[in-house]
């Protein structure tokens, strides 16, 4: 009973902190459009060079 009551105490009081903290928090700043090309350019590129080693490794495997 003792532990229900500490961790309802902390959780209140750690919810509260998060709450004057968000409001206290400034808006994000917009990401650079370069690092997001970026990103999206090595995300896409990973996912094709994936699809192409998964396609190849089955490809070799139906030669056996």
């Amino acid at each position: 009973m003792k532990r229900l009551l500490f961790g309802s105490i902390a959780l209140a009081q750690s919810v509260g902190a998060y709450a004057i903290d968000a409001a206290a928090a400034e808006p994000p700043l917009e990401p650079h459009p370069i690092g997001t090309i970026v990103f999206i350019v090595l995300f896409v590129g990973f996912c094709v060079g994936f699809a192409w080693m998964v396609w190849r490794k089955k490809a070799d495997k139906k030669e056996e």
